[in-house]
């Protein structure tokens, strides 16, 4: 679907939950309506907005679900319904947002435990598409937290999702995970779906890594793999390896509250940049809210250099090589 993003990896511990509520908050500050959806165990995209969640009351996202018990399969569910059960549960819940945002604000369908049981009692894989496609109007832009594991949720987060994000930690072990993501989105494509790889971010990259170069020029040598053309898919940006994330994470506060340091998270905001230019949004960036944030001189790493003598380069000089990145 138009402006659905999914970020997935069948291997779990390659930065999916980070990736979205790190791009979320950033897409927001640029002025965007993000929604986020969260399907994947335990919940850390959930769990990762703890300051800004608001103190309204509202129902788990599983019993939403349950409201469609009755849905055939094939077939999505009505709007005014839609509305009417998410309405009765309280959802998506709207963060807590600042003035500085211009407007936008993240927005969550959040993870529970019985989201997976849930989904196994509606026999349609359209649910979560004809979710969205009832609250299009009020969102710019979804985030799909999608699940590691098989199943009715991963069938709902696929049918919704119109491209993907692909997380990978630049390891080989890591590979076998992007080759079962590649698989999985070839099969959606045969049953129907308009689904594609939107691009590949390396994440928790050590700078001059070998390991990491080696995994840069398997992609780029690779050619087209399950129908997608990898040497053309690595974002030039990579998130470097840091510390700051597992505290961002254990405190439920934005990477930048851990640090003063832009170079730690300007793969992000550039990321951010890439989503909404790919989704059409450009008109939200007319005024450069993220260029504000990072300094000229903030450090980029540079995919493509890892493992080499300058992996890194400076912002300015990186928007004058790739400013806009298209996909």
């Amino acid at each position: 679907m138009e402006r659905v993003y999914g970020v997935a990896n069948r291997k779990g511990g390659q930065g999916k939950s980070t990736t979205v509520s790190t791009l979320a908050r950033l897409c927001a500050i640029q002025g965007a309506r993000v929604l986020v959806v969260d399907l994947a165990q335990p919940g850390s995209t959930t769990t990762s907005f703890r300051d800004l969640w608001p103190e309204a009351e509202h129902e788990d996202f599983s019993r939403c679900l349950l409201a469609f018990r009755g849905l055939e399969a094939g077939h999505a569910p009505e709007p005014r319904a839609v509305r009417e059960a998410l309405t009765a549960c309280g959802l998506p819940v709207v963060l807590t947002s600042y003035p500085s945002w211009g407007g936008g604000f993240v927005a969550i369908l959040p993870h529970d435990d019985l989201l997976g049981e849930a989904a196994a009692y509606v026999p349609s894989d359209l649910l979560l598409a004809g979710l969205l496609a009832a609250l299009a109007r009020e969102i710019d832009l979804v985030l799909i937290d999608a699940p590691t594991d098989g199943g009715p949720l991963l069938a709902n987060a696929l049918a919704a999702t119109g491209r993907v994000i692909l997380p990978l930690v630049p390891e080989a072990s890591a590979l076998e995970g992007a080759d079962a993501t590649l698989r999985l989105l070839a099969r959606a494509r045969q049953g129907g779906l308009p689904i594609s790889l939107g691009g590949i971010l390396l994440t928790r990259c050590e700078p001059k890594s070998k390991r990491a170069a080696e995994i840069v020029r398997t992609l780029a040598q690779s050619g087209e793999v399950e129908g997608e053309p990898l040497h053309r898919k690595l974002l030039p940006f990579a998130v470097r390896q840091s510390e700051f994330y597992e505290q961002a994470g254990r405190y439920g506060v934005p990477v930048w509250e851990r640090t003063d340091d832009a170079q730690h998270w300007s793969a992000y905001a550039l990321l951010a940049e890439w989503v909404l230019r790919d989704a059409g949004l450009e008109r939200l960036m007319t005024e450069p809210r993220l260029q504000a944030r990072l300094d000229p001189t903030t450090r980029v790493l540079y995919s493509a250099a890892l493992g080499m003598g300058r992996p890194e380069i400076e912002y300015r000089d990186y928007l004058a090589a790739h400013a806009p990145v298209s996909a």
